[in-house]
């Protein structure tokens, strides 16, 4: 895939009371700090539009930055020994990624970065970042606090993907997608591509379509492309 034309985005300092400075302001790892040092590493961060398909870095690549997503969908995927592309997470609109590398030795990165669809990202520099912490214990007290919530939901992730067979997976998955309801039936709205949810759930393409023809089968739901029609939430339900 050849790589696109990257666009630096004609984007003034984040300015106090602007939506993209309070979008910022609220996240987790700058909520703790003061406003004057926040607004210091505000002058410092990009803001950048990447194109559908455009690489943001490759696994290997000097990480010398952090990123916040904006607008669109960022793919983080390695490939196995064996070849085989493996998607890590996909990132959409109010979430860091490639920020834990901060705090780690090793400064390159770990997973290839890739625009699923055309996004607008904030590029963060570690080093500035990184300084405000050494100098503000308040800071870091802060960050600890919601490092370790972030943590513990990850781990009730974790314990649900090992734990639930692969149909109560998709169930959940599909309830957590629910956009509108009526009575016992439901309508899904499947954002991201098949193959993409099916690494997510940790199944193969082929078994995600297996289980959703099964539940057609059963009169559980109807799937139109992207729309999955739930005609009863009460079955659906006890997969979950």
């Amino acid at each position: 895939m050849n790589r696109q034309t990257r666009q630096v985005l004609d984007f003034p300092r984040m300015e106090r009371d602007t939506p993209q400075y309070e979008t910022i302001r609220g996240h987790y790892l700058f909520s703790g700090l003061d406003e004057d040092v926040f607004d210091k590493l505000a002058s410092n961060i990009a803001v950048e539009a990447f194109d559908k398909g455009e690489i943001l870095f490759h696994r290997g690549d000097a990480a010398r930055d952090f990123y916040y997503v904006e607008s669109g969908q960022i793919e983080l995927s390695l490939v196995s020994p064996d070849g085989q592309k493996k998607i890590v997470e996909v990132i959409s609109h109010g979430r860091m990624f490639a920020e834990a590398i901060i705090f780690m030795r090793e400064s390159r990165f770990p997973v290839t970065a890739e625009a699923l669809s055309n996004s607008v990202v904030y590029r963060i520099p570690n080093d500035a970042y990184r300084s405000i912490l050494e100098s503000s214990s308040v800071a870091c007290m802060s960050l600890l606090s919601d490092v370790c919530r972030h943590l513990h939901q990850r781990v009730q992730e974790i314990e649900r993907l090992t734990i639930q067979n692969a149909r109560s997976r998709l169930s959940s998955y599909l309830i957590d997608h629910i956009v509108e309801t009526n009575d016992d039936e439901a309508t899904v709205r499947l954002d991201l591509p098949k193959h993409i949810i099916a690494s997510r759930l940790s199944i193969t393409p082929e078994t995600l379509s297996r289980l959703l023809r099964a539940m057609a089968d059963d009169g559980i739901l109807t799937v139109d492309d992207r729309l999955v029609f739930v005609h009863s939430l009460a079955r659906l339900r006890p997969y979950d």
